[in-house]
């Protein structure tokens, strides 16, 4: 029997799940075995998962290490797995290098920005593939890798998770965003407050934002964590989305850019090389600057009849164009196998 493993986070609400488990289904007849890494994370305390995550360094990374090593069970694998192993020692991946006929990494995250890692660098020859969705970081790659070893990719989402829960008719009239807090973000929701549009948020690092907004009605936090389908139904219920892009490194597309217009939600973001390759004008709504932005919403509140075509098209869009985690996962199986 073929054997495939899958090395990475597996907890609920977790994109690295999401593709584990779409994975597994795309493998009938494997068996196919899972090293859930959150477990050891998650055991640690605070501080020291945040001392690995910003440093790449302390028990936590010892933990995590210790605990694959320990769950190797079988001494062959048709295909190990790797989902974001920025935690893992090369002596590690060698010892996986040595058990895998192919050992895949994959990533849906920088490599060399915010998540860089002396270990990832150190390992990364020994992998067959690396699988990017960061255009940007093409030469990253290719200067430590032979370029056939690199598959570029966009991100995905889960056809089984991300649908419409509502009705276009019961919509709220309002934005919606999931995320993390940043200054430009807190700038454009700010923006969006002061010109009475109603917003609903979810994400960390937006205390003091909520704080200075706290007499605002027209801001509803929901609070720093929203997973499956409580997050599937604020998108879903809301008729706009925020697909907004980090500017803490390049970022041209994000899983916010497929999931929204998945659930059924008309998707707001930037124009850029990678959105419009996606999207067309029909299929989202592209904004140019803040200003922009108020205006687009205000015009779509007028124009619910418009809004309900851009908003079908793009569930559209995401759903026939090969754009959701079976249909990436597929042609990449294709590829490496």
């Amino acid at each position: 029997m073929k054997r495939a493993l899958y090395i990475g986070i597996f907890s609920e609400g977790s994109t690295s799940k999401m593709r584990g488990e779409k994975l597994k289904s795309l493998l009938p007849g494997w068996q196919f075995d899972v090293i859930d890494t959150d477990i050891p994370f998650s055991k640690q305390p605070h501080l020291f998962r945040s001392l690995g995550f910003r440093y790449k360094t302390g028990p936590v990374i010892m933990a995590v290490n210790q605990f694959i090593l320990e769950n190797l069970s079988f001494d062959h694998y048709k295909l190990v797995w790797i989902d974001k192993g920025i935690f893992l020692k090369k002596s590690t991946i060698e010892a996986i290098r040595s058990k895998s006929e192919k050992l895949i990494h994959y990533t849906p995250d920088t490599a060399f920005y915010g998540n860089r890692s002396v270990m990832f660098n150190r390992s990364i020859d020994l992998y067959d593939y690396l699988i990017t969705t960061k255009s940007f970081e093409l030469q990253n790659y290719r200067a430590l890798i032979s370029g056939h070893k690199i598959i570029l990719t966009t991100q995905g989402f889960d056809s089984d998770i991300h649908t419409p829960s509502v009705s276009f008719e019961s919509k709220h009239n309002r934005v919606a965003f999931v995320g993390l807090g940043e200054k430009y973000r807190e700038r454009i929701i700010q923006n969006l407050l002061d010109n009475q549009i109603n917003v609903a948020l979810a994400g960390h690092k937006w205390n003091s934002f909520v704080n200075r907004n706290r007499k605002s009605p027209f801001l509803d936090f929901k609070g720093t964590s929203l997973w499956n389908q409580n997050y599937v139904s604020l998108i879903s219920s809301s008729y706009f989305a925020l697909g907004l892009l980090s500017k803490n490194f390049p970022e041209l597309h994000t899983t916010r850019t497929l999931e929204i217009p998945a659930c059924g939600t008309a998707l707001l973001t930037e124009k850029n090389e990678e959105t419009s390759a996606i999207f067309s004008d029909q299929q989202a709504i592209f904004y140019k600057n803040f200003n922009d932005l108020v205006s687009k919403i205000n015009y779509y509140q007028q124009h619910l009849d418009e809004l309900s075509v851009v908003t079908n098209n793009g569930l559209n869009k995401v759903r026939g164009g090969g754009l959701d985690y079976i249909s990436i996962l597929d042609k990449i199986l294709k590829t490496i196998l």
